[in-house]
């Protein structure tokens, strides 16, 4: 296993670790705090969409995103790794202040650039029953 492989699948833990913190309407999320995890411009393909992103575009969009959230968790069922991306298969659920709850399923890919940011996060998810 080499050792690219393994800072690849830690740096895509992170960024699970950091959706848990930060994909919440009470959290505090700025440019700064997006900056962390996602590169200076970086690309957002969910469900077959193309999106070229960056701190201040994607926090607008998380912004609207998590107004409701409570929270969102992660079961990773398959992880497969290389030296140039991550590929998460999971079952996400997301809690909502009014009680509502999403189930869905997801398949991951996660690439990082040369300082360990997200470079493309590409996504495709169903919902689940």
């Amino acid at each position: 296993m080499s050792e690219k492989r393994e800072k690849n699948i830690q740096l895509a833990h992170a960024v699970l670790d950091w959706n848990r913190t930060y994909l919440r309407h009470d959290a505090s999320l700025t440019e700064a705090t997006v900056s962390q995890c996602f590169g200076e411009d970086f690309i957002v393909e969910p469900n077959g969409r193309h999106y070229q992103a960056n701190a201040s575009n994607y926090l607008e969009f998380l912004n609207g995103m998590r107004a409701s959230m409570a929270g969102i968790e992660y079961q990773i069922i398959h992880t497969v790794a290389d030296d140039d991306a991550v590929v998460f298969d999971m079952a996400v659920q997301i809690a909502h202040t009014d009680g509502r709850q999403e189930h869905f399923i997801a398949m991951l890919l996660m690439r990082f650039d040369d300082k360990g940011k997200v470079a493309l996060w590409k996504e495709t998810y169903l919902p689940r029953a």
